[in-house]
């Protein structure tokens, strides 16, 4: 996984690099050719200036200062005159180097005025920009690359978790499938062998095939969750749903039932939620539980259903995973405890398909679990 994460950051490295690259050089031109366009411009006014006023050393200074052109070389030919207006460019050489100079030719009035200046010295500026730009640019390019690479961690953290999942996930119905089918295998072969199958072997054969079938029933609603029609939802109401599984295990557990006087309704399907509640009440009663408090409530634009027990607890470390399928907080798979670990995760899939939120909280072992399911409604549900 870490060969993953090198990969998509120097990818993204070098694509981010591409963009910078890209963009100092746009940068740079578009710079180099807008200086030049302004010292145009800027000499195209001096020479303007010039031939409508009597120039002098002094208006030399001045005009320098003025439109910050260093140096400025100004000249006046009176005829003939063999030039023609417009811009010319010629290298001359300046001791150890090579100068590009810039001459502005402009007649008015039979004279000839030269306004000149090198364009090196005027490219400081350019210079300047690109220095500040590649600044820039840089710190653009190390801040992109610190938020990719924390983007990049994140995803890649998030395909190992689910790689990891998927690898638990495959396992655990690997081996909660071959099970049953190897006790299966086993007593059909004992079967086959004495030459004899009287009811008990029946009856436990099928007692496995059950157990299958309930496996692969369970994994196909979480399967289908998503594409679960909603539109056959109808209006029900959710104190008749905890009144009939209240009369249900009354006789399995005590179950205080405490709803306020008021209409619970929502849009749902009745026989779903039915299912997520038994669950919920089965898993009580399977880890321990003597005694169930179960509460029904409206708390601003919410229907609050707390179901609450006395049985064996979770560890709190265990409770961010209580939801994934297959997990059991019994890792050690003990038997004497008969499940698979998919009753909550079916649970949440009925609360979401209702819109609704489920949490649970638990103080530690044998300190009972609390669940918190929220409904809005004022909701729709669908």
């Amino acid at each position: 996984m870490n060969s993953l994460r090198n990969t998509l950051f120097f990818k993204l490295a070098f694509i981010v690099f591409i963009i910078i690259v890209l963009f100092e050089g746009a940068l740079i031109i578009f710079s180099s050719q807008f200086f030049k366009v302004h010292l145009k411009d800027k000499l195209i006014i001096i020479a303007t200036e010039i031939a409508s006023s009597k120039f002098n050393q002094n208006e030399l200074f001045k005009i320098q200062h003025q439109y910050h052109i260093y140096p400025l070389f100004v000249k006046i030919y009176s005829p003939p005159i063999t030039t023609k207006s417009g811009f010319i460019t010629k290298k001359i050489s300046s001791g150890i180097s090579k100068e590009t100079l810039l001459t502005y030719n402009y007649i008015k009035n039979n004279k000839l005025i030269q306004v000149s200046t090198l364009l090196s010295v005027n490219n400081e500026k350019i210079q300047i920009i690109k220095i500040i730009s590649l600044a820039v640019s840089m710190f653009i390019y190390l801040t992109a690359l610190l938020i990719g690479y924390k983007f990049i961690d994140e995803v890649a953290t998030n395909i190992e978790n689910s790689f990891n999942r998927l690898k638990l996930f495959n396992s655990n119905v690997s081996h909660e499938l071959k099970t049953p089918l190897t006790v299966i295998k086993g007593e059909i072969e004992v079967a086959l062998m004495n030459k004899k199958c009287d009811e008990k072997l029946l009856k436990s054969i099928l007692e496995e095939i059950n157990y299958i079938n309930d496996i692969t029933d369970k994994l196909l609603f979480l399967t289908q969750e998503k594409s679960f029609n909603k539109k056959h939802f109808e209006e029900i109401y959710l104190e008749d749903v905890l009144l009939e599984l209240f009369e249900k295990y009354i006789s399995k557990i005590e179950i205080n039932l405490n709803i306020d006087e008021e209409e619970y309704k929502i849009k749902g399907d009745k026989t779903l939620l039915k299912t997520a509640v038994s669950n919920l009440i089965e898993n009580s009663i399977k880890y321990g539980a003597t005694k169930i408090e179960i509460s029904l409530k409206k708390e601003k634009n919410k229907i609050v259903l707390k179901i609450k027990d006395n049985g064996i607890g979770i560890p709190p470390d265990k409770l961010k995973y209580i939801f994934d399928e297959f997990y059991r907080v019994d890792e050690s798979r003990n038997k004497s405890i008969k499940g698979f670990g998919l009753g909550l995760s079916i649970v949440k899939s009925i609360i979401n398909l209702h819109n609704g939120k489920i949490k649970i909280f638990s103080e530690g072992e044998n300190k009972g679990v609390e669940i918190e399911i929220t409904f809005l409604y004022n909701s729709k549900n669908i």
